[in-house]
């Protein structure tokens, strides 16, 4: 019946497990939140019992994608894409429909699977999402 609750601050978690697990929810309202890893199929970037919601903040996630999970909930967009297998450093980008870059990043561990989220981001809209030299356009949930 746990709960993990991020409201602020930054908060950068390299995992080789379960990057935030909660045997309950987890609700992001606010800050910054990275997490990079897990890197095997047995784990997840989220792993969650009931609920996880985004009501604020930046979140960006990439792991493994054998049990990956996504947000239950938002109040701003999210975006959770499998992307293949891809080496540590290649650049994950971001960007609105008129080409403004929100999310610039390069994750240190090796990933399959990226979730993004920001306060810019709006549910129903459409965003680039550029991994490495492929890219492709993706409505936010």
């Amino acid at each position: 019946n746990g709960t993990v609750l991020i409201a602020g601050g930054t908060l950068y978690i390299k995992s080789s497990g379960d990057g935030i697990d909660a045997n309950g929810s987890v609700t992001i309202s606010g800050g910054h939140t990275t997490i990079v890893g897990p890197t095997q199929g047995d784990t997840a970037t989220l792993d969650f019992d009931r609920s996880c919601i985004i009501t604020g903040g930046t979140f960006i996630g990439t792991g493994a994608r054998g049990m990956a999970q996504t947000f239950t909930a938002s109040e701003q967009g999210v975006i959770a894409l499998q992307v293949g297998n891809q080496s540590a450093g290649t650049k994950i980008t971001l960007k609105d429909a008129k080409g403004t870059t929100l999310i610039d990043y390069a994750p240190e561990l090796n990933f399959a699977v990226v979730i993004l989220s920001c306060p810019e981001m709006v549910s129903g809209q459409e965003y680039t999402v550029s991994v490495g030299s492929a890219s492709g356009t993706f409505t936010a949930n």
